[in-house]
């Protein structure tokens, strides 16, 4: 069914091309899709050695740890069975083999192939329709290469697709009015597999989808409620017990100590809630990738004028509900960060699923050419972000093996406008010298490895992290403290004293300090326990000069 008021009649040639296009069978189509849509976001891989993905060099740094416990016996290993899990197993088995950069690029491409080829499909699945499916693709392209695939983030990244495609299932299971219902056993075979590999993947995708089941089944009324939950409660069984279990021990979390006494909990302000409903699905990492706005206002088109369109799991009550949950999920809480934002993905999925199957030459025309044009922006964008990393990683041979390395970030985005790709690029000195790792991600058991007893406030990660952005300067950090209702009498002599502080705790645990655009203010602190032992900004190394440590 057309969104109202959107579809106009098509050229005949490009009719014709449509035409010929549905005429495809439908396995055909969506693999001839699938693969458009996958060149298109994974040729920017091909110009990095290593993903410039914010949070992949902290769990590079995680599988260095668990393949080396002699030489890190201050974390505990948490095992691999539990959500969250793909991507670390998959570091630990095939980066084996392959080397750990090899295989995180490879994941990579999975992750790519898994959303290039569900949302065509899911498309064509829910709608009924193949020509929704093709003039999808002309707006999708922005969700393949997504931003929790840019911020590394990839075992939600893989769960989104992969719970579309249950979604997708289940309405095969159900059967459709317009189309014969496939064998219910195959068919329930497949939801349950694929739940457990999404509950495997991100267990907070898998929580979407239940919720999206359970509006599709209350809206058709307590005989299909019931009808609908007696269909779908074998198949989806399996991952609704894991994920329950998962949510009680996510629930049961260790705090206090554990987490440095951090509360981790935010919302955003209206406008940021629109800014992030496209920067953080749509947009990936600078003002080059700008032209995803254009999509993103295609999409909203098309979803208010295709508001009362019926979709399967995505009806204007479904749309209601992810609207709500959006705006009203805090945007951190417990241990998860961008809360509100993982509704997102099936936020736009619902407003793609409402394009026309008719569209205007020139919509089309222009969605062509802005994703062909997004592919060489990312790859430039790649290339300049492998560029950062080199720079970062340029003192690795100025460290020695085994050595005590403390990371301090003063600006984490390099080029990189919409992810802090520096932030863990310190997990490359970890993976190449075997040196500490203060800022590994450690304070969960959601995460590969746990502190096995938890470290002073200060040296948590989720503290020393936000240390070094907020000593860039006395007045930065008295400007944090106005914020906060803090004013202290001197804030340059607060400055110095909050950094010998620092510094009388930091010289005995570490012999080298990795600084990274420390400002002069900063570095002027610097005790002369510590000297130089590399440069080339904005990167420094110190070392522990002999008998610094007091």
């Amino acid at each position: 069914m057309s969104a109202p008021g959107v579809a106009r009649s098509t050229p005949p040639n490009r009719r014709r091309m449509l035409d010929a296009l549905v005429a495809r069978s439908s396995r055909s189509l969506v693999l001839g899709l699938g693969l458009t849509l996958f060149v298109l976001a994974a040729t920017p891989l091909f110009f990095t050695e290593v993903p410039p993905m914010q949070d992949l060099p902290n769990h590079l740094a995680s599988i260095h740890v668990v393949t080396h416990p002699a030489l890190y016996p201050e974390f505990v290993f948490n095992g691999h069975m539990k959500t969250n899990g793909a991507l670390f197993a998959w570091l630990h088995a095939v980066g084996g083999v392959t080397g750990t950069f090899l295989a995180a690029k490879l994941f990579t491409f999975l992750v790519l192939a898994a959303g290039a080829f569900a949302l065509p499909w899911a498309v064509l699945v829910l709608t009924e329709s193949k020509a929704k499916a093709v003039l999808g693709c002309l707006f999708a392209w922005p969700m393949v290469h997504n931003w929790f695939v840019s911020m590394g983030m990839l075992d939600f990244a893989l769960g989104v697709p992969i719970s579309l495609a249950v979604l997708a299932l289940c309405h095969v299971h159900l059967g459709s009015s317009r189309s014969p219902r496939a064998p219910r056993g195959l068919t329930g075979a497949l939801i349950a597999l694929l739940g457990v590999i999404g509950w495997y993947a991100h267990v907070f995708a898998l929580l979407v989808m239940y919720l999206l089941i359970l509006v599709e089944l209350a809206r058709r009324g307590r005989a299909g409620f019931v009808a609908g939950l007696r269909a779908l409660a074998l198949p989806l069984c399996p991952a609704a017990t894991l994920v329950v279990l998962s949510v009680a021990v996510h629930l049961g979390e260790p705090k206090g100590t554990m987490s440095g006494h951090v509360a981790i909990f935010a919302v955003l302000p209206a406008w940021e809630l629109l800014y992030n409903a496209w920067a953080e699905w749509l947009w990936g990492f600078t003002k080059l990738e700008a032209l995803t706005l254009l999509p993103t206002a295609a999409l909203v088109i098309f979803a208010l004028r295709g508001r009362k369109v019926d979709v399967p799991f995505f009806s204007s009550w479904a749309l209601g509900v992810l609207v709500a949950a959006y705006i009203f999920t805090p945007y951190a809480a417990t241990n998860w960060f961008h809360m509100n934002s993982r509704f997102l993905p099936y936020l736009w999925f619902a407003a793609l699923v409402r394009v026309p199957e008719r569209l205007p030459r020139g919509v089309v025309g222009l969605g062509l050419v802005a994703a062909v044009l997004n592919t060489v922006a990312m790859s430039v964008d790649y290339t300049r972000l492998e560029r950062d990393r080199r720079a970062f990683t340029a003192g690795i041979d100025a460290v020695p093996r085994g050595a005590r390395l403390m990371p301090l970030v003063f600006r984490a985005k390099g080029v990189s406008e919409n992810s802090r790709s520096l932030l863990h690029a310190w997990g490359f000195y970890v993976v190449a010298k075997d040196t500490s790792a203060p800022l590994l991600f450690a304070h969960s058991r959601s995460f590969p490895v746990m502190y096995r007893e938890a470290p002073p406030d200060r040296w948590n990660h989720l503290v020393l992290e936000g240390f070094a952005p907020g000593m860039r300067s006395a007045d930065g950090m008295c400007a944090f403290l106005h914020q906060n209702n803090l004013r202290p009498d001197d804030c340059p002599r607060e400055y110095r004293e909050r950094w010998a502080e620092f510094w009388a705790e930091a010289t005995p645990r570490f012999d080298h300090v990795l600084m990274w655009e420390a400002t002069p203010e900063a570095r002027a602190n610097v005790p002369p326990s510590y000297r130089v032992s590399f440069e080339r900004a904005p990167l420094v190394i110190y070392e522990r000069v002999s008998g610094g440590a007091p």
